[in-house]
């Protein structure tokens, strides 16, 4: 299982391959080291972040979605300059090829498992145990975003008073 995670200390963006035998996790950035969670790879897959050791995880396509949305609106514009043009049939088939289009890349693109606590991405063919991980919960995001929000307001107070 590959894991792309955040670094807690610096904030860079760093991967790493085999995560469900790593004992822990090192930056390249800063060098700052965090400790795995033992057990997160089961014989039944994926149980719970190795990087924060949550259970809440959530599951979306690994794809672009800034990408997806350009398709889409692409096709759009496509379609209404034809529809424009009073030509009806190619309007109707250009938005035909670009939900066809949406189709194969849905049915192609792998799926990513998220950690809502530190959105850590983790990838690999037993990380979504069918049935395990549902789509993202608004509810769910919004508790662990506030969680995050908390959690660097208090560092900030902390880091104010040791000046």
């Amino acid at each position: 299982m590959e894991l792309t995670f955040e670094c807690p200390n610096c904030g860079a963006v760093d991967r790493t391959k085999n995560a469900e035998s790593a004992n822990g996790f090192v930056c390249r950035q800063c060098g700052h080291t965090r400790s795995a969670h033992a057990g997160s790879m089961t014989e039944a897959g994926l149980v719970h972040c190795p990087f924060c050791g949550t259970e809440k995880l959530y599951v979306q396509k690994d794809f672009p979605q800034g990408l997806g949305l350009a398709i889409v609106i692409a096709g759009f514009a496509w379609a209404t300059w034809y529809w424009y043009q009073v030509r009806p049939l190619a309007a109707y088939t250009v938005l035909l090829g670009s939900a066809l289009l949406d189709l194969v890349l849905w049915k192609k693109v792998p799926d990513v498992t998220i950690c809502y606590r530190c959105l850590g991405q983790m990838r690999g063919p037993d990380v979504k145990p069918i049935g395990r991980f549902h789509p993202f919960d608004l509810e769910v995001g919004e508790t662990f975003r506030q969680e995050r929000m908390r959690v660097a307001e208090l560092r900030k107070k902390q880091a104010a008073g040791s000046d």
